[in-house]
């Protein structure tokens, strides 16, 4: 199975909008795509009735018909890492829901795009992150990043922690990039973090006021990512 594993540099760097976006753009051009994110907090509503917002747009970017539940098998209504929101609602999280979901996923698609909450060392259990349920997935990472000033510093520790976890790394998505920025940071941020990381920055998505359906989702991905080199480097083993 293609796919990957979409995190970020840290919470609300665009990772819905990145992988919502290349879900369409993959749909577009003939492939079944399963998306999902295992556990998505700040919801209205912490069980049952509609997806929540992250898994909505996600669903509806990959044309998922019927129920769509599977697509968020943990929900919490704080806006916490999920260990702390779990603790603080007396429910822990429900690890062998995320694995039917998974099952669900992995027979009725082929292409996996998994969202995770926040970065790749927030915490989902005990000794248990997000880093360790993409490794239990065997999904590489795409990490999404800022583009401004910090940038370097928290994508080179992003990276460097998913390999010393054992994780291939696809590349590096920067979100809500100016190209016509006259900020130093931004507009040199690309080039080194290529060199930093050792990594392709597969495009750097553009900058919007807001992106609320999967339709301005593509837009923007279709306008600053390489989706043809995106799909290529998931076709294969990457080096960790």
């Amino acid at each position: 199975m293609r796919g990957c594993f979409v995190t970020g540099t840290d919470t609300g760097v665009g990772k819905t909008v990145v992988a919502a976006g290349l879900a369409r753009l993959l749909v577009e051009r003939g492939h079944r795509v399963g998306v999902m994110k295992p556990i998505e907090t700040g919801c209205e509503a912490a069980s049952g009735g509609e997806l929540p917002h992250d898994g909505r747009l996600l669903a509806e970017a990959a044309d998922i018909q019927g129920d769509r539940q599977w697509v968020v098998p943990c929900r919490y209504s704080e806006p916490l890492a999920p260990l702390v929101a779990a603790r603080r609602e007396g429910r822990a999280v429900d690890f062998e829901a995320i694995w039917r979901a998974w099952e669900h996923l992995k027979t009725h698609y082929e292409w996996a795009l998994v969202e995770g909450a926040g970065g790749l060392s927030v915490p989902i259990s005990p000794k248990y992150t997000m880093a360790d349920l993409a490794r239990e997935l065997d999904l590489p990472v795409l990490i999404v990043a800022r583009p401004v000033l910090g940038t370097l510093n928290h994508t080179y520790l992003t990276v460097h922690y998913a390999r010393s976890k054992g994780l291939s790394v696809v590349g590096i998505v920067i979100s809500g990039y100016d190209a016509n920025t006259a900020n130093v940071a931004e507009r040199t941020n690309p080039e080194m973090l290529e060199e930093l990381c050792e990594l392709p920055v597969l495009g750097c998505v553009p900058r919007r006021a807001t992106i609320e359906t999967a339709e301005e989702a593509a837009r923007a991905v279709s306008e600053g990512v390489n989706v043809e080199r995106f799909i290529a480097r998931c076709a294969g083993p990457l080096p960790t």
